[in-house]
């Protein structure tokens, strides 16, 4: 079903209410009923966005690791007890990489293939960033960090939606999703940001509101899905005109505008995905596994659901590990790395794959410093970005000093982000079709990092 978030205001509720029924213009059902076949074909000119979100802080040391000898000593010094075996690692050859040769977790075996091949890079020590600041200013508090460092929910908000210093209603998926939508996707109906997850910051616009699936479909009413055995065609009816009826008070108003578009979009969403092509891939079991597998299932009905553009939001939970990181690491990060590998075949399998950008999020990264048998909160973290478009193969950023007392080190081997999450995302906002222009609403900060000609890091082209 469709959600208002769940930090929305009164007011604004009635104010995205008031905003979708003066943008559908007719009644909601009629209005998807309407809709041609236009858009169904220039889906042709399609991209799609895929944040997979790291919940709890995934530890950054053990993911991506220096695998040359003088740096993995001293990996191995500042964490003795939870350092992964220097033979264990993955052993990567990164073009133009400027620093010592790195290895990755082997629990992430099933994407080293796509590092290798190009299709997947590494972004490192990113993370919030109030503004750029050495580790002099941070250590004299001369330059204002971001609220809430090193908190759960402060840093997943600060990262959802790139305002660390204040609070806001709407992420940077939102304000991408607003400004692109009218050229995009306008009138199918269907939003462009969808969520495996859940309710999430990231993907709340200021007219954009984000649509929930879960991952056996849309969820609808059973008593007014005709395929439902549960269906009654009385009640079905009776509700359809409570909710079409126009109403006097405002909140009773807001609640039938909701009610009609949920049902209507859910009916809408079911059918494109009834009609889309079959998927051969075979996804792992898992949560993450079957949150993506429906994530490729939406990408092939796009024509169906009218999509040029697609928003995607997926959540894999579990990762502070306080205790027994290494054991609790490797089953999370092999889920994520099969999970990963099975959608890229899908989106090859769709013949989509590069117009589909994958990337991975999360809280924070965590302290080099074991505090026996974990490690505990830290700041900047590497992720991965993976997808037929990207230039990969290669890692960008600036590989961090992997040592206690390192330049980057701001106590306990916590990094302080040398690559603001504001120019991460602009990379990936450029390719998903926002202008130079756009990037200002988008990302407010990120004129205090770059220019917006400057912001692409250049993992991705700029569309």
């Amino acid at each position: 079903m469709t959600h208002i978030h769940k930090h929305l205001a009164r007011r604004e509720f009635l104010r995205r209410a008031a905003l979708t029924t003066a943008w559908a213009g007719t009644p909601f059902a009629a209005n998807l009923a309407a809709i041609g076949a236009a858009a169904a074909q220039t889906a042709g000119d399609h991209k799609a966005l895929v944040c997979i979100f790291l919940h709890g802080g995934n530890d950054n040391s053990n993911t991506v690791v220096p695998f040359e000898s003088n740096a993995y000593a001293a990996y191995q010094a500042a964490r003795p007890a939870i350092a992964l075996p220097q033979a264990s690692l993955l052993p990567l050859s990164l073009t133009g990489l400027a620093g010592p040769q790195l290895g990755l977790n082997p629990a992430l075996a099933a994407i080293k293939p796509l590092v290798d091949a190009g299709r997947c890079a590494i972004l490192a020590n990113v993370g919030t960033l109030a503004w750029p600041t050495t580790l002099a200013q941070y250590k004299a508090r001369t330059v204002q960090t971001p609220l809430g460092l090193f908190s759960h929910s402060d840093q997943q908000t600060s990262w959802q939606t790139a305002l660390p210093t204040r609070s806001s209603s709407t992420g940077w998926f939102g304000r991408l999703a607003d400004l692109t939508t009218s050229t995009y996707n306008a009138g199918t109906g269907v939003s462009m940001c969808m969520s495996l997850a859940g309710n999430n910051i990231m993907e709340a616009g200021a007219s954009v509101v984000q649509y929930q699936v879960t991952t056996q479909g849309p969820v609808l009413i059973d008593t007014m899905d005709p395929g439902h055995w549960r269906y009654d065609a009385a009640m079905a009816t009776a509700m359809g005109k409570l909710l079409s009826e126009q109403r006097t008070h405002m909140l009773e108003q807001a609640y039938t505008t909701v009610g009609s578009r949920a049902i209507a979009t859910g009916q809408r969403a079911r059918d494109a995905l009834a009609a889309a092509p079959a998927l051969s891939t075979i996804f792992p079991t898992s949560g993450l596994g079957a949150q993506l597998r429906m994530v490729a299932r939406l990408i092939a009905a796009r024509s169906g659901l009218g999509h040029r553009r697609q928003i995607f939001f997926v959540g894999h939970g579990g990762y502070d590990f306080h205790d027994n990181l290494v054991d609790n690491q490797t089953a999370r990060l092999t889920e994520l790395g099969n999970a990963m590998a099975a959608f890229h075949a899908a989106t090859v399998e769709l013949g989509v794959a590069s117009n589909v950008t994958t990337f991975t999020a999360s809280d924070f990264g965590r302290g080099l410093q074991s505090n026996g048998r974990g490690s505990d909160h830290g700041w900047g973290s590497h992720h991965f970005v993976m997808g037929g478009a990207v230039s990969g193969n290669r890692l960008y950023g600036q590989w961090p000093t992997v040592a206690l007392g390192g330049p980057e080190d701001i106590g306990q081997g916590r990094l302080l982000p040398t690559t603001p999450v504001d120019r991460y995302a602009a990379t990936l906002a450029r390719w998903f079709g926002a202008s130079a222009g756009d990037l200002a609403t988008v990302l407010p900060n990120l004129s205090r990092f770059a220019t917006a000609a400057d912001a692409p890091l250049g993992f991705l082209p700029v569309s």
